[in-house]
Parts: structure tokens; sequence; C-alpha cells
């Protein structure tokens, strides 16, 4: 036991100091990745036992929901908690799977990953990347090591993490293909059909999945440019892993043809598996996000987060590739001393992009500020107008109980109430009217009373007003 330990000690220790600092900036952050997003995932999470037909809602991800609703039962640390699980467990997959092929170094894997820029900011959340990386990266480090039934069971799941994985599923069906285990291919639809039947015998429909997605094929917000996502390639992956990941592709790539692997009837080495397990996923998810982009399509914001999922991918590949390039090549002193000084700059690159732990600012430093003192006066029950999500989140109540919390769309100008609880209203000058039409005499002429006041002192305000019968 203590030999095994010994051997893996450097990539433990690593694994563990990254450990700490995400679980401590987690705790720290008054904002995360994602935005609102990112608190209706962690409410479908909390709230899923409540209302039992979370577990099969389409946007919140019915995997994620199942996995992390335990955590989330625990608060919103709870749940960053589970994304910091995933992101460890998904090194420790991408360094098995170096292990595995006898990849010189594999430890750099865990500081590679856990630090580049987009991957550290998204473990710190409760959105849904983490698991579907870790997803990947355990079907890849089980297909490496021949688990093919495994794998292939585990792969048919990963659309219930991310919807991607419809487009993921095919490049591992294409594996399966080339190394001839046709007689796995029904497994791939495992996943798709446990939960059809699971939906079908709670009321939906059997093909639920397609007949209940959220996302509309031309996307509500607009199209850009086909390089937009990769522009933001220092905070994806940081300048010198970006570099890396770029050499590491062209390394690949010149082997594969080297070595002729390109001639599909022979027989599959290890760079082919790399192209086929690494690469061709990789690549077919990048280019599926660029694509739906550009042309405004599936739902697509241009948002670069969703790379987080391929970046344990991106990282086997770059040691993988380092491997043949230096690790090999030169003696451990060189190497070390290598890659000592690219992880030098690489730890750098999440705090040289934002100031951690992260801090509030703007609108939202006022609705925190607001929402603190509410707790301080605020009666056993209540009913409260609201348009930010944030009001409901701070306050930990519940967003799904239509009753007691009201978003402002639902104010009623005729000053109709039907309730005798105190009324609570959060009124600011950013969404109230905008969005929802609702101007401050509105409010005051329904006998509501102002009793107190935030502001930015950028031009920002937030009223809160209360009505008592």
């Amino acid at each position: 036991m203590y030999q095994k330990l010994k051997k893996h000690l450097i990539y433990i220790i690593t694994t563990l100091v990254a450990c700490t600092i995400l679980l401590y900036l987690s705790y720290y952050n008054e904002l995360c990745e994602g935005g609102p997003d990112n608190l209706w995932h962690y409410y479908y999470s909390k709230y899923a036992l409540t209302y039992p037909d979370f577990f099969l809602h389409h946007w919140g991800k019915p995997l994620f929901i199942l996995l992390s609703t335990s955590f989330a039962q625990f608060g919103f640390y709870g749940i960053k908690i589970f994304n910091v699980l995933c992101g460890l467990l998904t090194s420790f997959f991408v360094y098995k799977t170096l292990v595995h092929l006898n990849v010189k170094l594999a430890w750099v894997s865990s500081i590679l990953l856990l630090f580049s820029p987009l991957y550290f900011i998204v473990l710190q959340s409760s959105l849904t990347e983490p698991l579907f990386s870790l997803i990947l990266s355990a079907c890849v480090y089980l297909y490496f090591s021949n688990r093919n039934v495994l794998a292939s069971i585990l792969i048919s799941f990963i659309l219930f993490s991310r919807s991607e994985g419809m487009f993921i599923i095919p490049c591992f069906a294409l594996y399966l293909i080339i190394i001839k285990k046709w007689k796995l291919l029904p497994l791939l639809s495992i996943g798709f059909l446990v939960y059809a039947v699971i939906g079908y015998l709670m009321g939906h429909d059997f093909l639920w999945y397609f007949s209940e997605n959220p996302y509309n094929l031309t996307s509500p917000y607009g199209h850009g440019h086909f390089m937009d996502i990769l522009k933001r390639y220092e905070s994806i992956w940081g300048i010198v892993f970006m570099c890396l990941l770029i050499v590491s592709f062209l390394v690949v790539v010149f082997i594969f043809f080297k070595e002729k692997q390109y001639i599909f009837w022979k027989e599959i080495n290890e760079t082919s598996r790399v192209v086929y397990l690494i690469v061709i996923p990789s690549m077919a998810f990048l280019v599926f996000h660029l694509y739906v982009w550009h042309f405004g399509l599936c739902g697509s914001a241009g948002l670069e987060r969703v790379l987080a999922c391929i970046l344990p991918l991106n990282v086997l590949l770059t040691i993988w590739s380092l491997n043949k390039l230096i690790f090999t090549r030169f003696s451990t002193l060189i190497s070390v001393v290598c890659i000592s000084v690219i992880l030098f700059f690489h730890v750098q690159s999440p705090f040289k992009l934002l100031s951690y732990p992260l801090k509030l600012w703007g609108a939202e430093r006022c609705f925190l500020d607001a929402t603190n003192w509410f707790k301080t006066i605020a009666p056993k029950e209540y009913i409260v107008y609201y348009v930010y999500p944030n009001v409901t989140f701070n306050l930990d109540r519940d967003p799904f109980d239509k009753f007691l919390n009201r978003e402002l769309f639902a104010y009623n100008k005729s000053c109709e109430e039907n309730s005798n609880l105190p009324i609570y209203l959060f009124w600011d000058s950013l969404y109230s009217e905008s969005t929802c039409g609702i101007k401050l005499e509105d409010v005051e002429k329904c006998g509501y009373k102002k009793i107190n006041e935030f502001s930015d002192g950028g031009g920002f305000n937030l009223i809160v007003f209360e009505k008592i019968k």
C-alpha cells in the first residue's frame, strides 16, 4: 500500500493542494460563473425532492439533478462541493489514463487541468459542465483500458448531463466500429432507453427527450463570428496551455500520418486510439459550438464556458504529446525543469484574469446588501415581489412557490391582492420598468410604503416597499 502511494505521491499532493484552494475560494466567492443559469441549476437540484418531476427536467439536466440533489440540500456551497469533487475525479481519470499509457510525469495533468482558467472558475459554480467532463474522461479511461462494455453503458448517459452528448456518443460509436466491436453499439442507447421508460412511467411521452427539448432551432441570443469563442482563448486555456495544445495537435496529426494509421484496415495502435478517443470527440464538440453560434442555432449564446466539458481531453492530448516531444527524448532532470517553467506560468493564469475570491459589485452588490438587511426585519411569513433571481436566492426561498414568491410580471396594477400576509416588493431602476413594465407610481398608488433604498453610486437604485393589511 505504501509503495503504491509513494508512486503517486506527487499527483496526490498537487491534487490536494488544488482541492484546498478550490474549496476555499468556492466558500468565499460572492458570485460565480454562469449568472442566473448558475442559480437555476442549484434550484432544480435543491427542490427536486419537493417537486419529483424535476428529476426529468430537460433544461436542468436529469443526471446532474439526480447526482447533485443530496449536495444541494446543504445549500449553495454544497452543490459547489459536488462540482469540485467532479473536477477532482475528472483529474483522477485523466491521470489514470496517462499512467495506463505509460506517460512520464503524468501528475502534471492535474495542475494543467485544475488551474486552467475556465475549468478553475467553472468548478466553483453549480453549472453542469464539470459532470459532463467527468463522464467523458471516465469513459475515455475505460475505453483505453479495454473495458468497452462498461464504457459504452456509461457514455450512453452523458446526454442527460448536457445535451451535447448527442454529438459525443456517435464519436464513440465510430471508435467501436473501427475496433470491430459492432455488437457493443446497442449499448450506446441504454441511457436513452432507461430515461425514456422512466419518463413514460411518470406521465411523459416515451420520446420526451426530443419532444420536451427546451432549445429552439433558432437561438434567441442571435449569432456571431465563427471564431468568437476561440478569441477568448486566454480565459479558456490560458496562453501557455493554448500554445502547448496547438503544438500537441500538430504532433499527433504528424505521428498519425507518419504511422499510416489513416489506412483504416490496419491494426489500431496507441496513436489511433488517441485520435479516435481524444482528438475526434473534442474537435466534434468544439466545431459544433462554433457552428451553432455562427448560425444562431440550438439556443447557443456563444459562451466559452461550454468548452470546460472537453478540457480534460485537451489535457490528455497535451501531456501525451509532450511525452513524445520531451519526456522520452530528454533526461528526467531536463524534462522536470521544462515542465516546471511551464507550470509556473500556467498556475498564475486564473489569478491574472480575475481577483479571487470574487466580489460582487454594482447592481448585484445592492441586491446582496438589501436582502442581508431585509433578513433582519423580515417576518416569519410574507409575500415578496421581485425581478432579479438573486432576491429569492439570497433570502433562501423556494422560487417555485408562486404564491409566496412572485415575479414582478405578476404584479397587479389594479392593487388587488389575494392575501392577508405582509407583502414586500423589491423595485429596481434597471429591470422593473424596462422588463416588467412596473413604474414607481404603479407601486406607490397601491399603498406600498418605502422602507429602505440602496444605490450602487452609478445610477442603479433598489427600493424596498412594504404593504401590511
